[in-house]
This record gives C-alpha cells, structure tokens and sequence, in this order.
C-alpha cells in the first residue's frame, strides 16, 4: 500500500559556502546534511554586495516542522548575512575544532529597495570586547554548524576559541538567509535578493 503524508514544513531560503549530503532522507536534524564552508587561506577586509530586502509584516515567528502543530515563537524575524573565518582542526577521534579568525555579521531590520555596492567591514581576532560586537549575532558558536571529517562522518564544528588576527583561517562560511531562526523558525514572506557579491582586500 502507498501512503501520501501531507506535512507543512518552514524552510528559510538560503545561499552558502559548502554543500548538501543528497539524497536527503530526513527532517530530524537538517543542520547535519549540510557541509558547511570551503577551505579558505586568505584575510579580506570587507564583503561587498548589493541587496534588497522585503520584510514580513508578522510581530511574531512561527515554528513548522512538519510533525505536530504550527507554533508561534515570539520575536521577530530578520533576513542577515553570516560571514565566518574559521581555523579547523580534527582530534583523534574525528572531532572538529575551530578557532574564529574573522566575523562579519549583519541583520536587515527594514524593507529597503536594492542598495548597490554595500561595504560590510570583517573583524579579526577576538572581537567580544569591540563596540560593533553583538553576542547574540556574533558569540562563538552562535549556530551548530557541520562538516565532514577524515572518517566520512557528519560531525558538529566545535568552534571553542577566538583566534589571532593574523591567524591563517583555513576555511570561509558565508551564508545569506532570509530567516535568522534557525531550522524551521522564520516567518513567511521575509524575502532576501543578493547580487554582485565579492570579497575586498
């Protein structure tokens, strides 16, 4: 016998650095089929980029996972962009490790039409006691991202320290989403346009 489930699942739109483990067989942990970020040696200044960003009229998100009821989760929702300089390592075991090298973060709080050639600076080195620093956005280990380690095995990065500004990253995460909620949180209708994105040295 066949079966057709009919589930309603959240899903933000999403541009990154890495790829998706296909084909995909599940909604339990959606971070894990990700790779997150490609290997990266190099210290830009700035990312620049244009945008335009349409925002939900919505007070509160909501959560839809597929399974149960649809929820509301208080708090607004905002597009943002995500930039990570990272320094990995992997133990015996086939933990992943990392220092942040570089932070470039940004929320859109506003419907705006595009804006061209938006310069956004990347910080090095411990960034916690600037005033641009915002430990919410910024604080390590803000989302649980995942790579492949030596085994084959979708692992958790550890992201444990802060490193030297002039530390040798050796990996780049870039991601712009339309949703800073994490998986399955947003609300419906915050949209993100990108283009003309590059890295400035």
């Amino acid at each position: 016998m066949l079966g057709v489930v009919n589930i309603t699942v959240l899903a933000a739109g999403s541009v990154f650095t890495g790829s998706v483990h296909e084909p995909i067989k599940g909604t339990k942990n959606p971070q894990k089929i990700l790779q997150s970020g490609i290997p990266f040696t190099r210290h830009p200044v700035a990312l620049q980029f244009d945008y335009k960003v349409k925002m939900s009229e919505r007070e509160n998100r909501i959560r839809a996972t597929g399974f149960g009821k649809i929820t509301e989760v208080s708090g607004k929702d905002y597009p943002c962009v995500v930039l990570l300089l990272q320094k990995r390592w992997e133990d015996a075991e086939g933990n992943v490790y990392a220092k942040r090298i570089g932070t470039m973060v940004n929320y859109f709080y506003h419907t705006a039409d595009w804006k061209n050639n938006t310069t956004h600076e990347i910080m090095y080195g411990d960034i916690s006691k600037r005033t641009e620093y915002k430990a919410h956005m910024m604080r390590l280990q803000v989302t649980e991202n995942y790579t492949v380690n030596s085994k084959g095995e979708s692992v958790p990065i550890r992201e444990v320290a802060w490193g030297d500004a002039g530390e040798e990253p050796t990996h780049l995460f870039l991601q712009f989403t339309s949703s800073h909620g994490g998986a399955y949180i947003g609300s419906p209708g915050n949209s993100l346009w990108i283009d003309n994105v590059k890295l400035v040295y």
